[in-house]
């Protein structure tokens, strides 16, 4: 009986090689997007990124989860320098919009062609848990580009997408099997990145540059203003968590994909303030932001700034969010109600990432000193400094 070749270019190693590379720019594209967070000015932008990053995560948990089925370990080094140049490039672009651009019309673009031609190339039936995982990253993907070509639709391609197009010819596009063009020298607009001290927000906002927010109030309408006009400040937590994440290269896999949700939570919870405010008839740019809050905890290591949100904003504030439920239940408010308690099944979640996740990122950040002592010691630091008001900056921010 004869031998039959078969059509399809995607053996077994292959195959490895080509989930790694994927595994690999889909990481990369959601911890730049984490670092971009807290640096991007408009909120619609922020918001969407939050989303962004989170569906990225997902993707890498798709192919994690098939890699570690055909390799040990699962995550490995792609081993192609231009690959790795295009990814720790994209991160340096000279503005937010920039950024997306690079991001979402050229390398997902790139994603998806190559996705669909896996799914092309592949053994369809021994490797069919691969095609399911592409099935469902392409919809996220797809998506994406389709958001950015809207969103960015005033904003042309300029020299710095021309730049990420260069690289990503360099390094043989996404899957590495194009023939190679000649590595790009950087443009002038390139702006080498550095992790945010301060929040960014566009002009439409008013600075809040105060304490941590004004005493409870006992008029019930004033109170569930100030509670949801607090809600659409959240993204100044989803911006520490995201700070936190870029900044710690070195955690496991699952702190990144635990992190990736928390974020998204918080920026979903932003949304969640200004959709109340909306239906309200009120215009959520209205509301002073109180951007010190992000620069106070930005002040200090990663490992102190997790502790100062899970430990102490999102343990802490059980005891009133419980209160508010009942009054919003006992008036009869079902979209305060509802909304809150959304919120607060997510904070619970927030809260075991902390206890989960503290100790190796003590140890990530070289702070050597018992768990326990290290949160007591915290938790004092935050009802000093955050509850008192007082939100002190120790060092320039």
């Amino acid at each position: 009986m004869e031998i039959v070749q078969p059509q399809e270019q995607v053996d077994f190693t292959h195959n490895k090689q080509l989930l790694n590379r994927y595994r690999y720019v889909e990481y990369e594209l959601l911890r730049i997007l984490a670092g971009w967070l807290p640096a991007t000015a408009q909120m619609e932008l922020k918001l969407a990124i939050g989303r962004l990053l989170w569906e990225d995560a997902q993707h890498v948990q798709h192919l994690y989860q098939r890699l570690r089925e055909i390799q040990t370990p699962a995550f490995r080094d792609p081993g192609d320098e231009a690959l790795k140049r295009l990814m720790a490039e994209a991160i340096n672009a000279p503005s937010e919009r920039d950024l997306l651009g690079g991001l979402c019309r050229v390398i997902k673009p790139a994603l998806t062609r190559a996705y669909r031609w896996h799914i092309e190339q592949t053994f369809a039936n021994p490797d069919a848990p691969t095609l399911y995982a592409f099935k469902h990253i392409l919809l996220d993907e797809e998506q994406h580009v389709g958001w950015a070509a809207a969103a960015l639709a005033d904003h042309p391609a300029g020299a710095w997408e021309r730049y990420i197009a260069d690289l990503l010819a360099a390094a043989g596009y996404i899957t590495g099997r194009a023939t190679r063009a000649s590595a790009p020298g950087a443009p002038a607009c390139r702006v080498p990145f550095a992790a945010p001290k301060k929040a960014a927000r566009d002009a439409r906002f008013t600075p809040a540059d105060h304490g941590a927010g004004p005493p409870p109030t006992k008029d019930a309408a004033t109170e569930r203003l100030r509670e949801f006009e607090s809600y659409s400040q959240e993204m100044l937590a989803a911006e520490t968590v995201a700070l936190v994440l870029y900044l710690s290269p070195g955690m496991p896999w699952e702190f990144v994909l635990n992190s990736a949700r928390h974020c998204y939570d918080e920026t979903r919870h932003c949304q969640l303030g200004i959709e109340w405010l909306a239906r309200h008839g009120l215009d959520y740019t209205q509301v002073p932001q109180n951007t010190r809050i992000y620069a106070w905890r930005s002040q200090y290591d990663p490992a102190t700034q997790y502790c100062l949100l899970t430990m102490g904003n999102e343990q802490h504030v059980f005891p009133y969010r419980r209160q508010r439920l009942t009054a919003y239940r006992e008036a009869g408010d079902r979209l305060s109600a509802a909304f809150l308690s959304y919120d607060m099944a997510d904070e619970r979640q927030h809260v075991a990432y902390g206890r989960k996740w503290l100790p190796q990122l003590m140890a990530q950040h070289d702070i050597d000193m018992p768990v326990d002592q290290f949160v007591e010691e915290t938790i004092q630091r935050w009802e000093a400094e955050y509850r008192s008001g007082k939100l002190p900056l120790h060092q320039a921010a």
